[in-house]
């Protein structure tokens, strides 16, 4: 190992260990007569250069440590320093190993380095400071006010959600004469027609119901003009014959709110019983049902029409927007007119077709405008349902 040479020897150290020379002893290259430093006495109590190995004094053991190990002692044969230095350097000891010794919580120590493989004590924490807990009346009050207020805002939410709108409710809105539906309970039909209106969804009363009531004070029926003939023979004398004459029969037809202004033929029954149909070739004309009473006879006068035709609209396309209120004109051969006032109207099927409300006695002078509606059948060229208008008479007057 290379070393530094030393200030105070000016004589420059040969390179390898034969160049060197011990401390104390002449060096024959720097002239006869000349000797090295002598060395310095050891002081009273200090080892001596003949002794075999110094015992380094341990250190004093710091405040808050324990005493270190006892020091190592320097082995003989050591060399003091580096030769030709003139100076004697401490033999290498063990460095002590300090221990640190803390109370917990404390700070270590500066310049105290921990033990090897001690762990050291944890560092506790400080406690937090303890928070003033609420009074139990309060703590209760804003729970209780919590639960309810998200009990709120939660049926607010489902509120909001589940509300209809205004236009579901006026689509929702139910309609006197409309199908009323209950949950469970299967379908039930009003008790009586309804009203009918442009725009109002039209469906049948119950079998059982009656006809709508009179809208206005009904009047009494017109007086027929009837003839009597007898014929007698020599032995016997036959029976008076009363029949109708043909001067009260009805010969138009007008119906001002829904542009209806047409003449009117007449209907009979088919050999299967059923009602004859006015003719297809003629459906701008509607037909009245001879076999009935007249209008403005006591009794239900029925009338029938087309509601369209292959080529286009027929004399009651526009029936089914009546309704309660409107004025129907009937003219009679006999120069009267029987107006009457609209009660009710309803759209029935042709299977569960309401004939004792239609056709049955009643103990004034009615109408009963009849059409076709519903879904048309292509194959068989007939609708599913028929419209019915139900009116009672309510005035009268000359035809002009």
């Amino acid at each position: 190992m290379n070393s530094t040479p030393d200030a105070h020897d000016d004589t420059p150290q040969a390179d390898g260990d034969a160049a060197q020379t011990r401390a104390g002893q002449p060096d024959p290259a720097a002239g006869s007569g000349a000797t090295g430093p002598t060395p310095a006495p050891a002081a009273e109590g200090e080892p001596s250069d003949g002794q075999a190995a110094a015992e380094a004094a341990p250190p004093a053991p710091a405040q808050g440590q324990e005493a270190a190990g006892p020091a190592v002692p320097a082995q003989a044969g050591t060399p003091a320093g580096p030769v030709g230095s003139g100076e004697t350097a401490p033999a290498p000891t063990a460095a002590p190993t300090p221990v640190t010794v803390s109370a917990p919580g404390a700070a270590p120590v500066p310049g105290v380095a921990p033990v090897p493989g001690v762990a050291p004590a944890p560092a506790v924490a400080p406690a937090p400071k303890a928070r003033k807990s609420l009074p139990q009346p309060v703590l209760a009050t804003l729970l209780v006010g919590g639960s309810f207020g998200g009990i709120a805002a939660i049926m607010a939410g489902l509120l909001a959600v589940l509300s209809p709108t205004q236009e579901e409710v006026e689509t929702t809105r139910p309609v006197p004469g409309e199908v009323v539906a209950l949950q469970g309970a299967g379908t039930f039909l009003p008790p009586t027609v309804g009203p009918g209106g442009p725009g109002t969804k039209l469906t049948a009363a119950a079998p059982t119901a009656p006809p709508p009531l009179p809208a206005l004070q009904p009047l009494p029926p017109l007086t027929i003009t009837t003839t009597t003939t007898s014929s007698s023979s020599s032995s016997s004398v036959s029976s008076s014959k009363t029949g109708k004459t043909a001067s009260a029969r009805p010969i138009r037809i007008r119906i001002p709110s829904i542009g209806v202004n047409a003449a009117l033929g007449s209907v009979g029954v088919l050999k299967s019983g059923e009602i004859q149909t006015p003719s297809l070739r003629r459906p701008k004309i509607a037909a009245w049902y001879r076999l009935g009473p007249t209008p403005g006879e006591l009794g239900p006068a029925v009338i029938l029409g087309h509601v369209n035709t292959r080529t286009g609209a027929a004399v009651f396309s526009r029936l089914r927007e009546l309704q309660r209120g409107n004025k129907i004109e009937v003219r009679r051969a006999d120069g009267k007119s029987a107006i009457f006032t609209v009660d009710g109207v309803e759209q029935v099927g042709k299977t569960t077709f309401p004939t004792n409300r239609v056709y049955g006695n009643i103990a004034t002078s009615g109408l009963r405008l009849i059409t076709c509606g519903g879904v048309y059948n292509a194959k068989n060229h007939s609708y599913t349902d028929n419209i019915v208008v139900y009116a009672t008479m309510t005035g009268t007057r000359d035809a002009k």
